[in-house]
C-alpha cells in the first residue's frame, strides 16, 4: 500500500519505533533547521491538557470534552479521540514539537501517524496519530484551555502528521491538538486489555521531554467488540457455538497484520480475546475461509494461492481443549481464481467435502476420516462457463449440495452425491450481476431437514434478494422475493454479496447490508406466513461483512447471533458482536 499522500517531496523516513515504524513526516532541511533551534531555545512548559471525546468537533469548540482539564478519562479502543495541550514558552520559538506515549507505564515509544480504520501503510500500531475529521492540518488553535497565565499566541491542529508546521510565535501560551487512536488488536496481534493505561507527553524534535504533565487515558472494550479485521470471505467463519456455550469467531488481527486468528467469548459474546496464538497456522492472507464445528473440532478450509486445511480444538474437546491441530496441511492449489471462494460440509460419516475455486473452474476432495484427501474432481469440466462463488452445505443422508455462479449472470445448483459423483445441474436463476463484485451472488445455502427442502437465496442484478427452493421432488419452485429493500454488495474488494442466511427448524432468517447507506437488516421466513416484513437492527454502521448463527446456550435462550463489520473499509477494528432474540412462529 502506498503513503497515502503523506511523504510530500523531499521527504525522508523517521527511525523505526518501539511499537511500529514511524511514518516520520518532516521536511528534510526544515528539521535539520529544527534541530538546531531545539538546542538553543526553551519549548515551553506544559500546563494543562484535556482529552476530547468527539473526534469531529470543530478544532477551536468548546464541546465534546471527555472530563475536565488534567483528568484521566476512559476511551474507547478503535475510536478516534483528541488530546489538547497546553503550553507556556517564555521566549519566541518555532516549537518543533513529536508525541510519545507509553503503554501501562513502559517505555515512551514515537506515536506514528496511521489513519483508521484503514491505516493506509504498513503496519497498525497499538496507539497511533489519525487523520483529523473536525479540521485540517495546520489550523490554528484558539484560547480554551486555562492553565497559562499568559498571553495567548497561538498553535494548531494535527492531522495524520507526526508534528505541527512550523510556525514561529512570540512568547505566550499555546494549544495543539492531536487526534489518536488505540487498537484493541494491532500487529503481532497485541490485544489491550480493558483498564490499561496510555500516557502521551509532548517531546522536542531531539526527543527530549517538555516539562510539564502528561495526558493519560484508560482503555476501554465496548461490549461486543472483537476488532481486528474481517476475513474476505462467502464461506461460513462463526460465531460458533461449543457444547459449552463458548463462542468462537475466525478473524485476523489487523489489515497489516493478515495471521489467523480464533476468537473467543466465554459470557455470551461482550468479551472477546484470542485463544493458542503461539501456534497459529504459519500460511497466512485469510483471502477464503470456510468453517464448520463437529464434536469440539473446527475444521477449516482456507484459500490465498493455495488451499490449506486446517483445525482447532474448542474448550469442550476432551484431551487437548483450546487449541490448533492440525496445520497448513496442503489441499490443492497454487490458483489464481477469478476470485478466492472456499466452501467445506461435513457429512455424517464424519467425512469432510471441500470445494474451492481454481483458475476456471470449481473442484472438490472428500477427506474420509481415516485416511488422505480422496481425488480431485472438477465441476462442469464440459462447459466453457468460468465458474465462482461456492457455496454448499449438508442435506440428506451424505448429500452435498452445491450452488455457484458463472460470470455470464446465471446461477447453478448441484448435489454432490454420497459416492462423490455429481447430479445433473439445474439452472437457479439468470439474473445474477456481472460486474466483480457480483461473483459470490448466492448467499450461504440453508437446508430445512423437516421439510427436507435446500433453501437457496441469492441477490439478483437489481440489489433484490430472491429464493427458490428444491424439495424432494426435485423442482425448483418459482421465485419468490425475500426483501425489497436494496443489498448492498462488494462494499470493499470481497466480490460477495452482503448478507448472510441462518436456519433454524424451518424458520430461514437472513441478516444483510442495505445498499447504499450500510444499515445492517433482518427479514425471516416463517411455515404459514412467508417472509415478514425487513426491519433495520443497526444504524448508521457501513456495514461491509456479516456472519450469523443460531445460539442456544445460556439464560438468554436461543436468539441469532452474529457479527457484523461495522466500516472499516477493508482495514480493522470495526467487527462487533451482537445478537437477536429468536421466537419461533407459534410456539
Amino acid at each position: 500500500m502506498g503513503n497515502g499522500g503523506n511523504l510530500g517531496p523531499g521527504s525522508r523516513p523517521g527511525p523505526a519505533g518501539v511499537l511500529g515504524r514511524s511514518a516520520g513526516r518532516y521536511p528534510l532541511a526544515p528539521a535539520l533547521l529544527l534541530a538546531a533551534l531545539s538546542c538553543r531555545q526553551d519549548p515551553g512548559t506544559v500546563t494543562a491538557w484535556r482529552v476530547r471525546a468527539d473526534a469531529e468537533a470543530d478544532l477551536n469548540a468548546d464541546t465534546g470534552w471527555a472530563a475536565p482539564e488534567n483528568t484521566p478519562v476512559a476511551v474507547e479502543v478503535d475510536r478516534v479521540f483528541r488530546i489538547r495541550f497546553e503550553l507556556d514558552h517564555p521566549g519566541p520559538a518555532a516549537l518543533p514539537l513529536r508525541l510519545e506515549a507509553r503503554w501501562n507505564g513502559g517505555v515512551w515509544f514515537p506515536m506514528e501517524a496511521l489513519d483508521h480504520p484503514y491505516p493506509e501503510e504498513i503496519a497498525s500500531a497499538v496507539a497511533s496519530i489519525v487523520a483529523a475529521r473536525g479540521y485540517t492540518h495546520g489550523e490554528v488553535t484558539e484560547d480554551l484551555l486555562r492553565g497559562s497565565p499568559g498571553p495567548f499566541v497561538g498553535g494548531q491542529g494535527v492531522s495524520l502528521r507526526t508534528s505541527p508546521l512550523v510556525r514561529p510565535l512570540p512568547a505566550g501560551s499555546s494549544e495543539w491538538e492531536w487526534p489518536l487512536v488505540i487498537r484493541y488488536f494491532s500487529d503481532g496481534a497485541r490485544r489491550v486489555e480493558p483498564g490499561d493505561t496510555f500516557d502521551f507527553r509532548l517531546v522536542r524534535s531531539d526527543g527530549r521531554p517538555l516539562r510539564g504533565p502528561f495526558a493519560r487515558v484508560f482503555a476501554q472494550v465496548p461490549p461486543g467488540h472483537l476488532g481486528g479485521t474481517y476475513v474476505e470471505t462467502p464461506g461460513r467463519i462463526g460465531p460458533f457455538e461449543a457444547s459449552n456455550g463458548d463462542l468462537y469467531f475466525i478473524q485476523e488481527p489487523a489489515e497489516t497484520d493478515n495471521v489467523f486468528m480464533v476468537v473467543k467469548s466465554e459470557d455470551g459474546g461482550r468479551t472477546w480475546r484470542e485463544v493458542d496464538g503461539a501456534h497459529r497456522p504459519r500460511e497466512a492472507d485469510l483471502e477464503s475461509v470456510s468453517a464448520v464445528l463437529v464434536g469440539g473440532v473446527l475444521h477449516i478450509l482456507h484459500q490465498a494461492d493455495e488451499v490449506w486445511y486446517h483445525s482447532f480444538r474448542t474448550s469442550d474437546h476432551p484431551t487437548a481443549p483450546d487449541s490448533w491441530g492440525t496445520r497448513d496441511e496442503l489441499v490443492a492449489g497454487p490458483f489464481d481464481p477469478p476470485t478466492q471462494a472456499v466452501a467445506l460440509v461435513a457429512r455424517p460419516d464424519g467425512s469432510l467435502v471441500g470445494i474451492y475455486a481454481e483458475d476456471r473452474k470449481i473442484r472438490y476432495r472428500i477427506f474420509e476420516p481415516e485416511g488422505p484427501w480422496g481425488e480431485e474432481q472438477v465441476v462442469d469440466p464440459e462447459t466453457p462457463d468460468v465458474l465462482s462463488g461456492p457455496v454448499a452445505t449438508g442435506g440428506e443422508g451424505m448429500e452435498v449440495h452445491l450452488a455457484y455462479v458463472d460470470l455470464s449472470g446465471r446461477g447453478w445448483l448441484r448435489r454432490i452425491l454420497p459416492d462423490g459423483s455429481l447430479s445433473p445441474r439445474l439452472l437457479l436463476t439468470d439474473r445474477l450481476g456481472t460486474r466483480p463484485q457480483d461473483r459470490a451472488a448466492i448467499l450461504p445455502l440453508v437446508w430445512l431437514a423437516s421439510s427436507r427442502s435446500l433453501v437457496a437465496i441469492y441477490r439478483t442484478a437489481d440489489g433484490l434478494l430472491w429464493e427458490r427452493r428444491l424439495g424432494p421432488t426435485g423442482a425448483l419452485t418459482p421465485p419468490r422475493r425475500v426483501s425489497n429493500v436494496p443489498v448492498a454488495s462488494g462494499p470493499v474488494d470481497s466480490h460477495q454479496v452482503t448478507a448472510d442466511a441462518i436456519g433454524w427448524g424451518e424458520e430461514v432468517h437472513v441478516l444483510f447490508v442495505e445498499a447504499p447507506a450500510g444499515d445492517l437488516w433482518h427479514v425471516a421466513y416463517s411455515p404459514g406466513k412467508g417472509w415478514g416484513p425487513p426491519s433495520p437492527i443497526l444504524q448508521g454502521i457501513v456495514g461491509q461483512w456479516v456472519r450469523g448463527s443460531v445460539l442456544i446456550r445460556g439464560a438468554a435462550g436461543p436468539r441469532l447471533g452474529f457479527v457484523v463489520d461495522t466500516g472499516s473499509y477493508g482495514g480493522s477494528g470495526m467487527n462487533r458482536f451482537g445478537e437477536l432474540p429468536l421466537t419461533p412462529a407459534g410456539r
